[in-house]
């Protein structure tokens, strides 16, 4: 583990940063466009979109460095895929894991942490694998 770490440190902070910056691109349009439809679903799922999109953006060209021959649709479908199923395994973890320690909190943590390992190792290796 600590030599997949040391070997892999760069690729993970970039997945870190550019996940930051995604979330902020998700909640900035979440905002925007509740402010103009007054719609929190079409705002959630807008946000989520563009979220969404940007993560791809910064994986195949910034984190993963991705110089694929794929189609860029049947890329950024299976990224869709990869991110569907942990964000499905998030929510999982965090309603389990409530409860049992009944801290939504720390439940959320863990669910985003193993959430966020899903969609690393997936791109890593099932997407943008060299």
């Amino acid at each position: 583990m600590f030599e997949f770490l040391k070997r892999n440190n760069q690729q993970i902070l970039r997945f870190f940063v550019s996940g930051v910056i995604a979330t902020g691109f998700n909640f900035i349009s979440y905002w925007a466009v509740y402010l103009v439809f007054k719609n929190i679903l079409f705002a959630s799922i807008s946000g989520y979109c563009i979220g969404i999109l940007v993560s791809f953006i910064f994986a195949k060209s910034w984190v993963f460095k991705n110089i694929s021959t794929k189609p860029l649709i049947k890329s950024f479908s299976l990224f869709c895929l990869i991110y569907f199923f942990g964000g499905l395994e998030m929510t999982l973890v965090t309603v389990f894991l409530n409860s049992l320690i009944n801290n939504y909190k720390i439940a959320w943590l863990f669910g985003a942490l193993i959430g966020s390992l899903n969609n690393y190792l997936g791109s890593k290796y099932l997407l943008f694998k060299k």
